[in-house]
């Protein structure tokens, strides 16, 4: 009996955890649609350092290589990655205006294969859900690109924050659904 007892106690804390990491995330998505430009730049500014940090990685890696030729093949990429970072950081309002375009074209590019998916699946229940999935896809690519460079200022922030927000909803969702099952358990 102590073991079930364990694990409803570990369930109920594990429910808890979650519902509280779906009230933050919803937090942080309302504050990333309402602030979309500095959110963008977050994010920005995060690419920069993980540039920053691989190109140290890989020019480091680069002294270790085994054949001399490949050492310095490993250290100019190193080296650019690093000045690819450093560009970031130096020009934050272009380079996110660059990753706005890389965005569009990749809406475009997933809402495509997700059309052709759909209609290599019709038969298949739900095969309507990918077609409608693909098409607001690249019907985002499409606005994010028209839209370009404008939409440098808001994409970036705003879908970052609206993932945030049904992220967390799903978990506040999930958490609920395991403590009103925990309760129902309970009651029998």
């Amino acid at each position: 009996m102590k073991f079930l007892e364990e694990a409803v106690g570990s369930i109920h804390a594990a429910a808890k955890t979650i519902v509280t990491l779906g009230i933050v995330l919803v937090i942080l998505g309302v504050l990333s649609v309402m602030a979309p430009l500095a959110s963008g730049m977050a994010v920005q500014v995060s690419v920069g350092l993980l540039l920053i940090g691989a190109g140290v990685t890989w020019t480091v890696f680069s002294i270790h290589a085994n054949k001399w030729g490949s050492g310095v093949w490993e250290a100019l990429l190193g080296v650019l990655t690093v000045l690819s970072g450093a560009v970031m950081l130096a020009y934050p309002l272009q380079s996110l205006t660059a990753l706005t375009l890389v965005l569009a074209g990749y809406f475009a590019a997933v809402g495509a294969m997700k059309i052709t998916f759909a209609f290599q699946e019709r038969p298949m229940p739900g095969w309507g859900f990918v077609l409608c999935n693909g098409i607001v896809s690249m019907a985002l690519g499409a606005m994010i690109a028209y839209q370009w460079p404008v939409s440098g200022i808001w994409a970036i922030g705003t879908l970052l924050g609206v993932d945030f927000l049904f992220g967390g909803f799903s978990l506040i969702r999930i958490g609920s659904v395991s403590e009103n099952t925990l309760h129902a358990l309970a009651a029998h």
